[in-house]
């Protein structure tokens, strides 16, 4: 029998990675639905990103105070209402990016009760490897979408909410498990002084470190939902101008762009493996860098099949940091401040995260292509490690 510390992050992080790439996997679907350009596409899927990024923070917060198991029980109602709710009007605008947001912030809820129910329910001999495989699986859940939603064909966008909210329902009735026991036993904090809040908070924003990390996290973490919301596009766009046949639909490129997420997948297994034999510092910066160069190689990517080799090889630099992050994290918050500087951490992650979707969004629409906007992320990314090489590791203040 699979131990429940296995089981239960597993199913709520695929069922949130499922739920922040739903709807890119039939994007050009919803941009029908709603008459939308590439800009305004881009802000529709940036919508569940900008409300996961506010919570952070507060969500830890919430979890102190409910219990890991009620965090759990309303994250699950709250994802299981984003998706299926937008079906009640499915051309209102309004009423679909409300719903996105209001599912991201359930998922940052869902994301920091996960975290909470692996440390209580986890023998810290197999904690590493519940850790592993919870992050295995949102990538995994990120590729379900393009691999199953292409069979709904123009259901597909309806396809997309009734799956979310399904995987919401199952997550809730797992509550309900025996297992589940320590959880039910977990007792509630008081909550903390607002003068105690902001003096850790401002411990946590002055922490160097922290920022270098979460912006790495950004361009990793980032990389892979901006892949996911557009690298389809990208593969048909490079398509049409090129000798592939039949491959101008972004939707005939789902499969390959899945492949692309699955690689990410393996990716951060095997990166979980390199940072026990590599310091995780340098591990991280390697891998960074190599986000920065193969950003820039898609930018000059002048074939469609180099563009999904290099896509390829940056999803796998990607994964590989999402073991070095969350361990550097920790240790740069110390034992006292890790939610906070992981929620901090996060934040700033998801502020970088969603600046990429709208910045492709946007410079597809605008300029006719993505070169500039991957060229632009290359050369930033460049920035970021020039600006790591000023801090020291070895001072925790840093």
């Amino acid at each position: 029998m699979v131990p429940v510390y296995y089981w239960l992050p597993a199913l709520g992080c695929m069922g949130m990675g499922f739920m922040f790439l739903n709807v890119s996997a039939v994007a050009e679907q919803f941009r029908s639905l709603f008459s939308l350009n590439y800009a305004g596409l881009g802000v529709f899927l940036s919508a569940p990103f900008w409300a996961h990024t506010l919570v952070q923070v507060p969500a830890g917060l919430v979890v102190d105070r409910l219990g890991t198991l009620r965090t759990l029980a309303l994250s699950a109602l709250l994802c299981a209402a984003g998706g299926f709710v937008p079906l009640l009007l499915p051309h209102n605008m309004v009423l679909a990016v409300c719903m996105r947001m209001l599912i991201g912030l359930a998922t940052g809820l869902l994301f920091l009760s996960m975290v909470s129910a692996v440390k209580t329910l986890c023998p810290p001999a197999f904690m590493s490897r519940a850790q592993g495989l919870q992050g295995a699986a949102f990538s995994l859940g990120t590729m379900v979408p393009f691999i199953v939603l292409p069979y709904f064909g123009e259901s597909g966008w309806a396809a997309a909410y009734i799956l979310g909210g399904l995987m919401s329902v199952a997550l809730l009735a797992s509550l309900l498990c025996p297992p589940l026991a320590p959880l039910r036993r977990e007792t509630r904090t008081e909550p903390a002084s607002a003068g105690n809040v902001l003096r850790v908070l401002g411990q946590v924003a002055r922490n160097r470190r922290l920022w270098f990390i979460g912006c790495c996290h950004g361009f990793s973490f980032g990389t892979i939902t901006a892949l996911g919301n557009w690298l389809s596009v990208m593969l048909a766009d490079s398509a049409s101008s090129g000798a592939v046949a039949g491959s101008s639909n972004a939707e005939a490129w789902a499969l390959p762009t899945s492949l692309v997420l699955l690689a990410g997948t393996m990716a951060r297994i095997a990166g979980g493996e390199l940072g026990r034999a590599l310091p995780k510092q340098k591990l991280l910066v390697a891998l960074v860098l190599g986000i920065g160069l193969f950003y820039l190689l898609l930018a000059l990517a002048g074939s469609t099949w180099m563009l999904l080799a290099c896509a390829f090889a940056l999803a796998v630099c990607c994964g590989g940091t999402y073991a070095s992050v969350f361990t550097l994290t920790i240790e740069a918050a110390g034992a006292s401040h890790t939610a906070t500087g992981i929620g901090f951490m996060s934040m700033l992650a998801n502020c970088v995260n969603v600046g990429l979707i709208l910045l492709l969004g946007v410079v597809r629409e605008y300029l006719g292509g993505f070169a500039p906007a991957l060229a632009l992320s290359s050369v930033c990314v460049l920035l970021l490690l020039l600006w790591g090489r000023s801090i020291n590791w070895k001072c925790r203040e840093e």
